[in-house]
């Protein structure tokens, strides 16, 4: 094997040849020490590389997006509301890949957490219409959010929106900012 006071003077062929060699006298460790000491620049620039687009396209989807509606189920055992989605952007003809309808279902009410995430989640105006009982209504929700139906318990929609709870209450945030698609989806649930 060269030296490596030599390397200079080979030719890049050469210097291949005799990288190859160094490589294959070592175990796995090893090469993976010797490829992180000299060429760690060039590991790391296809990772960084990847690692931009990655947040450029999740950017450039965020700033795309169209929410059509923010629905939370209070207490719900559902957690695939896709289906659901998907028929109301049929039902007001939103027919674009980048509008959502976009649900949250997991805010437990009964825990301190549950209570601040609902109080974040509507200051930060990022809720439409809201799916509970009467006990919530009566407690959190009275000066917050507009009573505007009641579901029946034993409809399909019910089922899966997966609450089991009875009345169920549908109602509007007063800083709705889809109020008019939250109406809409009101319509569409009472339409059974």
């Amino acid at each position: 094997m060269l030296d490596r006071r030599y390397e200079k003077v080979m030719s890049k062929e050469e210097r291949r040849q005799f990288e190859k060699e160094k490589l294959s006298q070592m175990n796995w460790k090893e090469k993976l020490e010797y490829l992180w000491m000299y060429y760690k620049i060039w590991l790391l620039v296809p990772i960084l590389l990847l690692a931009a687009i990655y947040l450029g396209v999740c950017f450039y989807h965020g700033l795309t997006e169209d929410i059509l509606l923010q629905v939370v189920v209070i207490d719900s055992s559902q957690e695939d509301y896709d289906g659901l989605g998907d028929q109301f952007k049929e039902y007001i003809g939103a027919d674009k890949s980048n509008q959502k309808v976009t649900f949250n279902s997991n805010l437990n009410t009964a825990t301190y957490q549950g209570e601040m995430a609902f109080t974040a989640l509507l200051t930060g105006e990022s809720i439409d219409l809201v799916v509970c009982n009467e006990e919530f209504y009566q407690q959190e929700g009275q000066d917050v959010l507009e009573k505007c139906a009641e579901l029946d318990p034993d409809s399909d929609y019910a089922k899966k929106l997966g609450v089991a709870y009875e009345p169920v209450y549908l109602c509007v945030a007063v800083n709705a900012p889809n109020r008019e698609n939250a109406q809409q989806f009101i319509e569409m649930l009472q339409s059974e």
